[in-house]
């Protein structure tokens, strides 16, 4: 009876998928957060040539 309760409490063999998966989901917050940032300097540095380009037409 005891080998019964006591077995899953010592069974870690999903530990592992459990780790990697939390690695994952940290690493694709991580790139998701910095695209985003790169994306947004990228917009920025377009608007700013084109707002020169403009002012250089007129």
């Amino acid at each position: 009876m005891w080998d019964y309760v006591r077995k899953p409490l010592v069974d870690d063999t999903g530990a592992t998928a459990i780790e990697y998966g939390l690695l994952i989901g940290v690493i694709a917050m991580t790139m998701f957060i910095g695209m985003n940032a790169f994306v947004n300097s990228l917009h920025f540095m377009y608007n700013t040539i084109d707002t020169n380009l403009v002012k250089a037409k007129k």
